[in-house]
């Protein structure tokens, strides 16, 4: 697509800050007339945006209300952060338990 670096432009600038959206968008920037053009744009953001580990990507179809057009929509999901490590502070309760049997 020629237009990649301007979609990858767009999706780092608007979605920079998760903090900033609600959970669920659907934005007009990102509408194309195949599906096909969709998931070439969702994939190369996947993988060059440093912002998409934020968010789950999706390609729909959408025939919205007259404030929007017909055609291949790009939906960005925000993603619930949970944290993968371990509090630094339950390490230590632990060891001082383990100490005092």
């Amino acid at each position: 697509m020629n237009d990649s670096k301007e979609y990858l432009d767009f999706f780092n600038q608007t979605y920079n800050d998760p903090n900033k959206h609600s959970g669920y968008s659907t934005n007009s920037n990102l509408r194309f007339e195949s599906r096909a053009d969709a998931l070439q744009v969702k994939n190369m953001l996947i993988e060059k945006s440093l912002h998409a580990k934020f968010y789950d990507f999706s390609v729909e179809y959408i025939n919205p209300n007259k404030s929007m057009q017909v055609g291949w929509y790009i939906t960005i999901k925000k993603v619930d952060q949970q944290p993968t490590k371990p509090h630094p502070k339950t390490q230590p309760q632990n060891n001082d338990q383990q100490t005092k049997k």
